[in-house]
């Protein structure tokens, strides 16, 4: 039976920091060595990681019948994100066109929630359609290896053959969310129906995670040694590309972490989505280029935001609560007696 993990919250918020280290190396355009090697062995799969717990929570909301409420909630937070980043990304000479290609596929860090709304309608036709075919998860997940191989195949012959072309023929939903959502999906439903005790242990899971990563990051120093110190970076393998996310979710999913005094899950998304806000306006208004600003800045600042919200929320209520009830007269209130005898 699937309840909820502190572990993940734990893993969103990393993920969510790595996100911030990666956009502040690439808003300075500083590489050295151990930006490039941390960036390609380790942040690359930042996103398919965040797409497994995607597909694993997803499994929930399908499994309550819940989806449609659920992707209008999620497009409407896209459509909000996308309306407060426009001063970043449109400017005098941004046509219609390029308006109507950047909602579609997702502008800048939103390109993932754009793909998320994706895999999420594929997840459900496609178990749908296992289920009428009575094929269980088969389809989604032969559909999952299937765009999951073709979007690799394209990121390696735009690299060495296309570099003109556009990031987002190989970079969204159908071939980056979708099959590692899949993923994360198909084990939420094994775990739903079989528990945690077909999984490898805890140990075993950070010992494969720490071998798999640390292959990622010697492909990426071949990749630099062939290839030079550049923002072009060769493109994942597959063999390392597709475990690699899942053993990092199952290694999280195994341990066992404390409660904080804190809402993990919501500091995961205010700098998942404010992050991009504050490093701009930190390099445009300040003049300052620095990684390790741009980084301080882009987790701290959305951090705040979140705590002062939460804060917000609390104390309003309470106040607005004590305003209604002077307002009223107290207990005692002529308003509180009419409503009694209306009862």
């Amino acid at each position: 039976m699937l309840t909820r993990s502190l572990s993940i919250d734990y893993l969103k918020c990393l993920l969510a920091v790595g996100v911030v280290l990666g956009h502040s190396i690439l808003i300075s355009q500083r590489i050295e060595i151990w930006s490039y090697l941390v960036g390609g062995g380790l942040l690359r799969s930042l996103v398919p990681t965040f797409s497994v717990v995607s597909g694993f929570c997803f499994y929930v909301t399908y499994r309550n019948g819940r989806v449609l409420g659920w992707l209008i909630g999620l497009a409407c937070a896209y459509l909000f994100w996308t309306a407060f980043y426009v001063p970043i990304w449109v400017n005098a000479t941004t046509t219609w066109q390029d308006v109507l290609w950047s909602v579609a596929w997702g502008t800048m860090h939103l390109w993932y929630i754009a793909g998320l709304i994706v895999a999420a309608v594929l997840i459900v036709i496609l178990i749908r359609l296992g289920q009428r075919t009575r094929t269980g998860l088969r389809p989604m997940l032969l559909a999952a290896l299937t765009l999951g191989l073709a979007g690799s195949a394209l990121s390696f012959w735009a690299f060495f053959q296309r570099p003109e072309m556009p990031m987002e023929y190989w970079r969204n939903g159908f071939t980056v969310i979708f099959p590692f959502a899949a993923i994360g999906f198909a084990l939420a439903h094994r775990i739903d129906r079989q528990g945690f005790d077909w999984l490898p242990s805890a140990r075993l899971l950070w010992a494969l995670t720490g071998l798999i990563f640390g292959a990622k990051i010697a492909e990426a120093f071949v990749g630099m040694s062939v290839y030079g110190l550049n923002f072009s970076l060769l493109p994942d393998i597959p063999v390392l590309a597709f475990p690699a996310p899942m053993l990092l979710f199952l290694a999280f999913l195994r341990t066992t972490l404390p409660r904080l005094p804190v809402d993990l899950s919501s500091w995961s998304a205010s700098i998942y989505f404010l992050h991009i806000f504050f490093i701009i306006a930190v390099q445009h208004f300040l003049g300052i280029n620095s990684v390790a600003v741009f980084f301080a800045v882009g987790v701290v600042m959305p951090i705040l935001g979140s705590i002062a919200l939460s804060r917000a929320r609390t104390i309003l209520p309470r106040r607005l609560g004590g305003a209604r009830s002077q307002a009223s007269g107290g207990e005692g209130s002529a308003w509180q007696t009419l409503r009694a005898d209306q009862r």
